[in-house]
């Protein structure tokens, strides 16, 4: 039998540490003090409620980022109630004031030394139904429900949501979805350049218009009427399966650049 010779690895020498073990070293390392950094990311968070003595007619509400969400009170109440996190690199905030009938809205984080990174400033905003509402969302979500004034809705960077709109509605996202349900009022304009856009309405609206520029456009009506309906998918099918007229009354306009076009009867509708 021919003897075999196999190299074998010097070792290291004493004290000296294999370059695998200081790699996990170092990592180990990284991982506690991302950790920690973490753990103490939150230098402030706080609570508050404020209540709004004075009669508003109108809601002027300009927030950079956070969620914002906007209730209509029947019983005519005005209240904010927010929540705000504030970081090592980002500083949050809400403001507010009463300028005879309007009631103002500002905040937010400011642009800190890492944008996105430990800072929020939540806020949801009770105000009377029938106030007119106009709010602006640089970079955050807008969630809407139970109004019947005249409600203008914007949002940068985030998604829109509407529920039981019963006044004149705009709303319009440059950077994510618009979702409308509940829809019972005459006129409406809900678009979006970069999202779907769904409109769900419970009464046949008088003038419609529902579109993106990079998202599906999906619109659902009441059915035993006749709409002047008109569609446009450039890259896309069209679907209409609501009764049609040219010249009727109800109009609706659905156009996408890129995504598909429906107009349909609603849930519990007959057709």
């Amino acid at each position: 039998m021919s003897n075999e010779t196999r190299s074998v690895p010097p070792a290291a020498p004493a004290g000296r540490r294999l370059p695998v073990r200081r790699g996990l070293s170092f990592a180990a390392l990284g991982a506690t003090a991302f950790a920690g950094l973490t753990a103490l990311s939150w230098i402030t968070n706080s609570h508050d409620t404020v209540r709004i003595e004075e009669r508003i007619d109108r809601v002027e509400i300009d927030v950079s980022s956070g969620r914002v969400e906007i209730v209509g009170s029947s019983s005519g109440e005005t209240r904010l109630d927010f929540s705000v996190k504030s970081g090592w690199s980002r500083d949050g905030g809400i403001d507010h004031a009463v300028v005879g009938r309007t009631l103002q809205v500002t905040g937010g984080c400011d642009s800190g030394m890492i944008l996105g990174i430990w800072c929020e400033s939540d806020v949801t905003i009770t105000v009377p139904s029938s106030a007119v509402v106009t709010a602006d969302a640089s970079a955050g979500t807008l969630v809407v429900s139970g109004l019947s004034g005249d409600t203008a809705l914007e949002s940068d960077a985030g998604s829109i949501t509407v529920t039981d709109q019963r006044g004149a509605l705009t709303a319009h996202s440059d950077a994510g979805s618009v979702t409308v349900t509940g829809l019972d009022t005459e006129v409406a304009k809900v678009t979006s350049s970069a999202g779907a856009v769904s409109v769900a309405a419970v009464s046949a609206p008088r003038s419609l218009d529902a579109e993106s520029s990079a998202g599906s456009v999906h619109v659902s009506v009441p059915s035993g009427v006749a709409y002047d309906v008109e569609t446009d998918s450039a890259v896309g099918r069209e679907v209409v399966a609501v009764e049609t007229r040219s010249g009727a009354q109800h109009e609706i306009r659905a156009f996408s650049s890129a995504g598909e076009v429906s107009v349909v009867p609603g849930p519990g509708s007959d057709g």
